[in-house]
């Protein structure tokens, strides 16, 4: 059974599953992978497995495609809710092309059970896979990507939406910032421990309607700190604390070279300091 990864959740990954013990996957484009589950079972094929078998696994993804219909299109778009189908789209996209033929389909895989595809030059189209982008988040599930792709010659390639459609290009930073907080929620649970505080982005709206995303600082504190629109600095003293607001790009230059950019995925940034204290959890 073909499974669909996001870039974000192998991140998570590679923390609680690293080596060869890592999902074996294959790169589709995008920020999108395939990979494997064992037959009759969730669990994924690993590295270490796939390494002990004769037969290429690129090929044995390959095989794993499904031949179940395209959903017909709703309003301009079509939403594929069965996994091993959209799976099967992603590594050969010549089946999306011969079923579904448009010039430059996108696709964006929401979730694991929500592919949409609609027409490169639908602006309602788009709009509608917002409508649905922003649903799935209040939903509270697992997302995938926020980010599309294109298909240009037979190959998936990325697509840029903001300059395509610059009417929507509020919506589709909010569904991206949307995101974004969701793969970092999931990454603080396999990052938690004592000795760092965690930084999760929170959402907010502005009088203007711009989405953006914050997190707090406590100063002086060892931090693993998100990308985010703003940072909150909480500086504590005897009389109190105080609340500063910075950008993300004015702390990091403020800082310098004491901040450390780290592997992680979503990216991190690790500011040195104390430990958290039991009330700073």
């Amino acid at each position: 059974m073909p499974r669909i990864y996001g870039a974000s959740e192998l991140g998570v990954l590679s923390i609680t599953a690293p080596g060869d013990a890592h999902p074996r996957v294959e790169y589709v484009g995008g920020e999108l992978f395939v990979g494997l589950d064992a037959v009759g079972s969730d669990a994924a094929i690993t590295r270490g497995q796939a390494e002990e078998w004769s037969h290429p696994f690129s090929d044995a993804v390959a095989e794993a495609s499904s031949s179940a219909p395209i959903p017909e299109p709703v309003e301009g778009v079509r939403v594929v809710d069965d996994e091993a189908l959209a799976a099967s789209l992603l590594v050969d996209p010549s089946l999306l092309a011969v079923a579904s033929p448009m010039d430059a389909p996108v696709v964006l895989v929401l979730s694991r059970d929500r592919l949409v595809i609609v027409c490169s030059d639908d602006e309602a189209g788009i709009a509608r896979v917002l409508d649905l982008a922003e649903e799935l988040y209040e939903a509270g599930g697992p997302l995938v990507s926020g980010h599309p792709i294109v298909l240009v010659d037979g190959a998936w390639a990325p697509f840029p939406w903001r300059e395509r459609f610059p009417a929507l290009e509020m919506r589709i930073q909010r569904v991206l910032r949307l995101f974004s907080v969701r793969a970092y929620e999931a990454q603080s649970v396999a990052l938690k421990r004592p000795d760092v505080h965690l930084a999760d982005p929170k959402i907010q709206v502005l009088e203007t309607g711009v989405t953006t995303t914050f997190a707090a600082w406590p100063k002086g504190t060892a931090t693993l700190l998100p990308v985010v629109d703003n940072v909150i600095i909480a500086d504590s003293a005897a009389d109190g604390t105080k609340l500063s607001v910075t950008t993300m790009n004015e702390f990091l230059d403020a800082a310098g070279d004491a901040i450390i950019r780290t592997g992680l995925s979503p990216l991190r940034y690790f500011v040195p300091g104390e430990a958290p204290n039991a009330t700073a959890q």
